[in-house]
């Protein structure tokens, strides 16, 4: 159920059919942006979001974003080896104040992963993540800015994005944040890895939201368009590729021939896996001007 990130850096590979990061040498899974406690703030009319737009605010949501990261964490803490869980960033959504939802979920998410044999939880700070450490300090739960670590040779540092910081020295720089997506085939709003890359031998890796309330941006090359001041500073946003994945069990046979009728050799890459009894096809676009060509940015 791994399928490599980047074929330059080994032992860190996108788990696929969720929005998580794998580092087989350390056993760790990374995810972010959960924004627990999403639903409570829209019901209560709690406006958050720094793009200056939202399609729910004052609504009534179901209570869905815990439930689906659980069932995603289950099918993959039974399928591959996990100790170490990292979240990086936006455990929780509300700036302001610390939401009932929040608190309870993010007791509930702990109980779960330590039920399931994880040794160690840690929260990489976000914008959001305003009063919740004595929470996370009861629960036992590491909170820090960001995560300097090594692997396979390689020096990685995860770390949310919302901050200028220092990334020289790292070969692979991990964030959240922006909740990049993809536009396809008219109606699908697909969630994406964006690779940008910082030169030789080193990329920008920017993970997908894991709450399903938080599209985020369409990916596009314009750095202005972006929130974190480490994209919007780069000059190499143009270069980067894009990854993301179709469900082959709620999307049709058409989007997947769709892809496949793209002739761009080593520009497009499709890859089919079976995991348990699902099964998902992985599309990595080489370029922007690719992905424009076959999808909507």
């Amino acid at each position: 159920m791994l399928r490599v990130l980047d074929r330059r850096f080994k032992g860190i590979d996108i788990v696929v059919g969720t929005p998580f990061i794998y580092l087989e040498e350390s056993s760790t899974l990374i995810m972010a942006d959960l924004h627990l406690g999403f639903e409570e703030a829209a019901s209560r009319g709690l406006y958050y979001s720094l793009r200056k737009t939202s399609g729910y605010y004052a609504i009534f949501l179901p209570r869905v974003q815990l439930k689906r990261a659980l069932e995603m964490l289950k099918r993959v803490l039974d399928g591959i080896k996990v100790e170490r869980v990292v979240i990086n960033g936006d455990l929780k959504h509300a700036f302001d104040r610390l939401l009932k939802q929040e608190r309870e979920e993010t007791i509930e998410l702990v109980k779960f992963l330590r039920e399931r044999g994880v040794e160690e939880i840690l929260v990489i700070r976000g914008n959001h993540d305003n009063f919740i450490k004595p929470v996370l300090r009861k629960l036992d739960v590491g909170f820090v800015n960001s995560l300097s670590t090594i692997v396979e040779g390689r020096r990685l540092l995860i770390t949310h994005g919302h901050e200028e910081v220092d990334i020289s020295g790292h070969d692979v720089v991990i964030i959240g944040h922006e909740h990049p997506s993809l536009r396809c085939f008219e109606v699908y709003r697909l969630p994406c890895f964006l690779k940008i890359p910082l030169g030789e031998e080193r990329i920008l890796v920017v993970m997908p939201a894991t709450g399903p309330y938080h599209p985020g941006v369409l990916v596009n090359p314009n750095p202005e368009e972006y929130l974190s001041p480490l994209i919007r500073r780069l000059n190499t946003l143009k270069d980067a590729s894009i990854i993301t994945w179709l469900d082959l069990g709620e999307t049709s046979s058409s989007s997947v021939s769709y892809f496949e009728s793209f002739s761009y050799g080593d520009l497009l890459l499709l890859e089919k896996y079976k995991v348990e009894d699902k099964e998902y096809a992985v599309v990595e676009f080489k370029t922007f001007e690719v992905a424009k060509a076959v999808c909507e940015i």
